[in-house]
C-alpha cells in the first residue's frame, strides 16, 4: 500500500504537466507515465520526522525511481495524516503541504540509452484508466500546495496548489517565462463524473489564456471515447516542452518554438491505456500558423531552425495504431529547415513542400523540394557525421538536390496484422542537382597512390544528369526493401595541389537493398593526367569503362566488373614507357568473405603500340588466360596463362623480331613464379623462373632446343639485322641465372658444324660446347675443346683447333691454337685476351707461309711470289686493340722468286737512278735469303723491314743483289678490299660444299 499513496502523490504532482504537454509529444508521455507507475520506487533517505496526533513533518524526503530519476522534497507537512492509515475514504479531509520539490534527472551517456534493454511487451503491467481515476479520487488529499517546484534545473514554478472536492479536481500554478513573463498554468477536471471532463489553460493576466486543452472521456463497456480540442500557443508552452525534451534526449539540446497550433482528436481507446493494439478509429486534425522551432544541438554542431505552414489541415484517419493502419490521409503545407554553425547567419537547408490526400489505391504522403547543401556544413563537422564516416571527412558543401517523392499507405480493406501498413514509396532526384565538396582522406600511407596523386585532398563535384529512382517497398523478410533505377551522374573530383582531376560517369542504376543487396550500374572514368610521386609513375588519359554489379548477403560480397576497358596514351616510369594502351576483359568476378578473398577472370587481353625499355622496344599485345587471384589470412596467391602470339620486338641497335610468348605465372605471398616459351622464327626459349618481391631476387632456368639452321631458315629469318648470322649447323643451349648473381650459375652454348657469318666475314665447320660456371667469377673448370672447319675475313684459316677457357682475371684464352694458313699452319700454346681490356701478351708462330698462296689470294696482277717463309709474331692485346711490336720473319732455304711489278711510282723513279734499278730487279729476282722484323701498331699500318739477298737477270745474273725494303700497308684496308673483291655467297657456299 505503501507505494500506492507515494505514487499518487508524485503522479498529484507531475498531472498538469503532463496533461499539458501530453498533445505534443504523445508517444513520449504515454510511455514516461507507463513508466513512472510500474518503476520500482524506493526511500533513499527520511530525515526530521516529527509525528503528532494533527500534523506530521519532515524535514527531507528522497526518493529513487528505477527510471533514473530522484525527488527531493524538503520540509513536508501532512495535516490530519491518520486519515490515510485508517480512514481512506476521508482523504478529501488530508492537507499535504511541501516547502520545495525537486526532480533530479540522472546523466545518462547516449551509449548507455541505446544498451539498455527494452522490457518485453508481452511481461508490461496493465494500466486501467478507470482503476486510474478511482484511485486519484480516492488518495489524493483534498489539498496539496508545493511552494516551490523544481524540474531538472530547467523549470521553476510555484506555489502549485491541488485542491480536490471528491471526483473534482483543481490545480494551478504560475511559472515565469523568459519572454511572456509570469504565466498561470490551471486544470480543472471532474474524474467521477460521465463523461470524465477535463480542461487545462496557460494563461497570463495580461492576455488572457494563451493555449486551452479540452478533453473528454466516456465509458463504454470495456473502452473509452477520447474527444480532445487543443488550442496551443508553442511560446508560451516551451518552458514546459522543455521538460518534455530532456526525458527523450540524453544530449544537450536547447528548444524554443513559437506559433500556433489547433489539435482536434478523437478515438476509441482501451482502459488498459498501454495497450497500443487496442486503439480503435483514430481521428486527428492539425493546423497551425507559423509554427516554428529552434534546436541548440551538438549533433548538428549548431542552429537548427524549421518553420512549418498549415495551408490546408492535416487529417489522419486511423483505423488502429499496432498494426498502424491508415484510413485516410490528407494535407497541405510545407517545411522550410534552416541551419547556422556557431554564431553565424541562419541560411536556408531545407525547402519541402507536402500535400496528403487518399485515393483508390490507398493514402498518399506527397513530396516536393530541395536541399540546400551549402548550409550543411555544420552537419559535416558533426558528431553525428563524424561517428558514422570517420574516415571522409568532408567540408565547405556546396550545390542542391532537388526531389520529389511520396509515401503510399495500403487502403483499410487490403491491410491486417499479417501486412505492413506501407503499400510503397519514392523518391526522385531531379536533373540539374548538384554536390560540390571538399575531402581529406586521413590514416593514408605515404606511399599511397591517392596520397602520391595528391587526391588525399581534393575538390568533389555530383551532379544528377538523368533523374534517380528510389523506390521502397515492404519486404516479406524484412522491414524495407529499395530499389534504385535509371539514373545518370557525373563526379569530379578535383585536386586541391594541382590540376589532377578524374571525371566519372554513372549511368543505368539498378540497385535492389534488403537482406541481399544487388546494385548494378556502367561507369565510366577519365583523367588527363596522374602523376604518383613516390614511384615515378606518370599516366597520360586514362581512360575506364565497365559495367559493376555489387552482391552482399550476410555471410559474402560479390563484385562482378563486366566488358572493361581501360585506355591510356601514356604510361612513364623509370624503368619503362609505354604508348597507347589498352586492357580489357568481358568479366572480373571477385568474392569477398571473412575466410577468403578471391577474384577471378577467364581472360585480360592487353595491347599496346610500344614498350619501351633501354635494351628494347616491344609492340603487340598478351592476353592472360584463367586468372585467378584468392587472398587468405596470412597467404596471398595469384595464377594466370599467358600468351602473346605476335610481339614486335626492336634493339636501339635496330634489331628486330617477331614473337610468340606462351606460359603461366604463380604469386604466393612474396614469390613470383612462372615458365614460358619465347619463340621468333626458329628460335625458341624455354625458361622456368622465380622471383622475390621483397629480397629483389630471382633465378631463371632456361633451355634453347637444339635449332637446325639452313639457307630456308638462318638466324637473320628470326632476328633481323644483327651482325651475325647463322645459316648453317645445329646450335643449343641452357643455364641458370640468378639476380644477384649466385655460385650456382652456369651457362652452356653448343655447335654442331655451324656456319656463322659476320658482316662480309664468315666461318664454317663450328663444333663443340663451351661451359661456363660462376664461382664468384665466370669461368671454365677446363679447357673447352672447338674445331673450325675454316674462317676467312679476306684470308682463310682452315682446320682451326683451340680449347677455350675463360679464368677468374676475365682472361679470355685460346689454348693449344692451331690452324691452316696459306698452306703452312699457325700455332700457338695460348692466345690471350682480358675481357677488361687489359694488356696481355701472346706469341704466335706461322710456319712455312706459302708466298704463292699469299699471292693468289690477294689476286694481285703486279705481285707474283714463290717461296716459304717462317714468322714469330709477339702479340699484345688490351685497351689498344691486336698489336705487334718486334716480330720476326725469315725465308726457309732455298728461297724463291719475286715478281713485283710497279713497286714505284713514275715520279718517285724519274729522278733516282738507283730506285729505278732496284725497280727494274724487283720485276724478276731471286732470292736466296730474306729476313726482317714486322710491327703492327695500333693504326693498323703492318710495317715490313726487309732485308733480301739475291740475284736479278735484269741487273746482273752473275752477281748478288743485296735489297733492304720497307713496305707498310693496312691490314684492315686490305681486308675489306679482299672482301669486296669476292662473292660472299659463292665463297660461303663453296666452303660449305667442301
Amino acid at each position: 500500500m505503501r507505494k500506492s499513496r507515494i505514487l499518487i502523490i508524485s503522479l498529484t504532482l507531475f498531472l498538469t504537466v503532463f496533461l499539458i504537454g501530453s498533445w505534443w509529444k504523445k508517444d513520449i508521455i504515454a510511455t514516461q507515465l507507463a513508466i513512472l507507475l510500474t518503476g520500482e520506487v524506493v526511500v533513499q533517505q527520511l530525515s526530521g520526522l516529527e509525528l503528532g496526533l494533527r500534523e506530521v513533518s519532515i524535514k527531507e524526503v528522497r526518493l529513487k525511481s528505477s527510471i533514473g530519476s530522484s525527488l527531493i522534497l524538503d520540509n513536508v507537512r501532512i495535516h490530519d495524516p491518520f486519515h490515510i492509515i485508517f480512514d481512506r475514504d476521508s482523504a478529501q479531509k488530508v492537507e499535504l503541504s511541501i516547502e520545495k520539490l525537486t526532480r533530479i534527472k540522472e546523466k545518462e551517456s547516449v551509449l548507455t540509452r541505446r544498451t539498455t534493454p527494452r522490457k518485453n511487451p508481452k511481461k508490461e503491467s496493465s494500466l486501467s484508466l478507470k482503476t486510474l481515476t478511482q484511485q486519484f479520487t480516492r488518495y489524493i488529499p483534498g489539498r496539496v500546495f508545493v511552494k516551490k517546484l523544481v524540474i531538472d534545473d530547467i523549470f521553476e514554478a510555484g506555489p502549485l496548489e491541488i485542491i480536490r472536492q471528491n471526483g473534482a479536481i483543481i490545480a494551478e500554478s504560475p511559472y515565469q517565462h523568459p519572454q511572456l513573463g509570469r504565466l498561470i498554468i490551471s486544470l480543472q477536471g471532474n474524474l467521477s463524473s460521465s463523461p470524465i471532463e477535463l480542461n487545462s489553460i496557460v494563461y497570463s493576466e495580461k492576455n488572457g489564456i494563451l493555449s486551452q486543452a479540452k478533453t473528454s472521456l466516456a465509458k463504454k463497456e470495456d473502452y473509452w471515447i477520447l474527444k480532445t480540442k487543443v488550442t496551443a500557443d508553442l511560446q508560451a508552452l516551451s518552458p514546459i516542452l522543455a521538460i518534455v525534451e530532456t526525458q527523450s534526449s540524453p544530449v544537450n539540446e536547447e528548444i524554443e518554438t513559437s506559433g500556433q497550433v489547433f489539435i482536434n482528436a478523437s478515438g476509441q481507446i482501451p482502459d488498459n491505456i498501454v495497450s497500443l493494439s487496442d486503439y480503435k478509429n483514430i481521428i486527428v486534425q492539425i493546423n497551425g500558423k507559423q509554427l516554428e522551432t529552434a534546436l541548440n544541438s551538438n549533433r548538428v554542431n549548431g542552429r537548427l531552425k524549421t518553420l512549418l505552414s498549415i495551408d490546408s489541415p492535416i487529417e489522419l484517419k486511423l483505423k488502429s495504431l499496432t498494426p498502424l493502419i491508415a484510413h485516410s490521409v490528407s494535407g497541405v503545407g510545407t517545411l522550410d529547415i534552416s541551419i547556422a554553425s556557431d554564431d553565424s547567419k541562419l541560411s536556408h537547408f531545407l525547402d519541402l513542400n507536402f500535400e496528403s490526400f487518399s485515393s483508390g489505391a490507398g493514402p498518399v504522403l506527397s513530396t516536393q523540394g530541395t536541399i540546400h547543401l551549402g548550409s550543411a556544413d555544420s552537419i559535416i563537422n558533426s558528431p553525428l557525421w563524424l561517428n558514422h564516416l570517420p574516415y571522409l571527412p568532408a567540408s565547405k558543401l556546396d550545390g542542391e538536390l532537388k526531389f520529389t517523392g511520396d509515401i503510399q499507405l495500403n487502403p483499410l480493406q487490403e491491410t491486417s496484422s499479417k501486412k505492413s501498413w506501407l503499400r510503397g514509396s519514392h523518391l526522385i532526384v531531379l536533373p540539374g542537382s548538384q554536390l560540390n565538396f571538399k575531402t581529406t582522406l586521413s590514416n593514408l600511407p605515404n606511399n599511397s597512390p591517392l596520397f602520391s596523386a595528391l587526391f588525399n585532398q581534393g575538390r568533389t563535384q555530383l551532379e544528377v544528369k538523368n533523374k534517380v529512382v528510389i523506390e521502397g517497398k515492404p519486404s516479406p523478410s524484412g522491414p524495407i526493401d529499395i530499389h534504385i533505377t535509371e539514373g545518370a551522374i557525373t563526379a569530379e573530383l578535383q585536386a586541391i595541389k594541382n590540376n589532377t582531376s578524374i571525371l566519372a560517369k554513372f549511368k543505368e542504376l539498378n540497385c535492389s537493398i534488403s537482406q541481399n543487396t544487388k546494385c548494378g550500374f556502367w561507369m565510366t572514368a577519365a583523367t588527363p593526367k596522374m602523376i604518383d610521386k613516390v614511384s615515378g609513375i606518370s599516366i597520360t588519359n586514362l581512360a575506364l569503362s565497365t559495367k559493376i554489379d555489387i552482391e552482399r548477403s550476410h555471410t559474402a560480397k560479390k563484385i562482378s566488373l563486366k566488358n572493361i576497358k581501360i585506355e591510356t596514351d601514356k604510361i612513364d616510369t623509370t624503368e619503362f614507357l609505354a604508348e597507347n594502351v589498352m586492357v580489357a576483359t568481358a568479366a572480373l568476378d571477385c568474392e569477398f568473405s571473412d575466410k577468403k578473398n578471391n577474384c577471378e577472370s577467364k581472360q585480360i587481353r592487353s595491347q599496346f603500340d610500344s614498350l619501351s625499355t633501354e635494351l628494347f622496344t616491344v609492340a603487340g599485345g598478351i592476353n592472360f588466360n584463367n586468372t585467378d587471384l584468392e587472398v587468405t589470412p596470412g597467404i596471398s596467391r595469384l595464377c594466370s596463362d599467358f600468351q602473346a602470339l605476335k610481339l614486335n620486338v626492336k634493339t636501339p641497335d635496330k634489331y628486330s623480331a617477331t614473337t610468340s610468348l606462351t606460359g603461366s605465372l604463380s604469386l604466393r605471398n612474396n614469390e613470383l613464379a612462372g615458365n614460358g616459351q619465347l619463340a621468333a622464327g626458329s628460335v625458341k626459349i624455354d625458361s622456368n623462373w622465380k622471383y622475390n618481391l621483397d629480397h629483389a631476387s630471382g633465378v631463371i632456368d632456361f633451355t634453347v632446343p637444339e635449332i637446325a639452321f639452313d639457307d630456308q631458315y638462318t638466324l637473320n629469318h628470326s632476328i633481323h639485322g644483327l651482325p651475325v648470322d647463322i645459316v648453317s649447323g645445329k646450335l643449343s643451349a641452357n643455364g641458370s641465372l640468378s639476380w644477384p648473381q649466385k655460385t650456382e650459375d652456369n651457362f652452356r652454348i653448343g655447335f654442331t658444324d655451324t656456319a656463322i657469318v659476320y658482316e662480309n666475314s664468315f666461318a664454317t665447320g663450328l663444333s663443340g660446347e663451351v661451359i661456363v660456371n660462376n664461382n664468384g667469377h665466370w669461368t671454365t673448370s677446363k679447357p673447352q675443346p672447338l674445331t673450325i672447319q675454316s674462317i676467312n675475313a679476306g684470308l682463310p684459316l682452315e682446320k682451326i683447333k683451340l680449347a677455350l677457357s675463360l679464368n677468374k682475371q676475365k682472361d679470355l684464352i685460346l689454348n693449344n691454337f692451331s690452324a691452316k694458313f696459306l698452306d703452312g699452319k699457325l700455332q700457338s700454346e695460348s692466345l690471350i685476351w682480358n675481357l677488361d681490356n687489359n694488356v696481355r701478351e701472346s706469341t704466335l708462330f706461322a710456319n712455312d707461309i706459302s708466298l704463292q698462296a699469299l699471292a693468289h689470294e690477294t689476286g694481285s696482277e703486279s705481285f707474283k711470289a714463290s717461296g716459304f717463309i717462317d714468322l714469330t709474331i709477339p702479340l699484345v692485346t688490351g685497351p689498344n686493340g691486336i698489336t705487334v711490336k718486334g716480330g720476326h720473319l725469315e725465308a726457309k732455304a732455298p728461297g724463291g722468286r719475286l715478281r713485283y711489278y710497279g713497286a714505284f711510282s713514275p715520279q718517285m723513279l724519274s729522278n733516282n737512278s738507283q730506285l729505278k734499278m732496284i725497280a727494274n730487279a724487283l720485276e724478276d729476282y731471286e732470292f736466296r735469303t730474306l729476313e726482317g722484323s714486322l710491327d703492327y701498331p695500333p693504326s693498323g699500318d703492318l710495317q715490313l723491314h726487309l732485308k733480301l739477298v739475291g740475284r736479278s737477270e735484269a741487273i746482273d745474273s752473275g752477281r748478288d743483289l743485296v735489297i733492304n725494303l720497307n713496305l707498310e700497308n693496312n691490314i684492315p684496308s686490305m681486308l675489306r678490299s679482299l672482301q669486296a673483291s669476292r662473292d660472299l655467297t659463292k665463297a660461303l657456299e663453296k666452303q660449305l660444299d667442301q
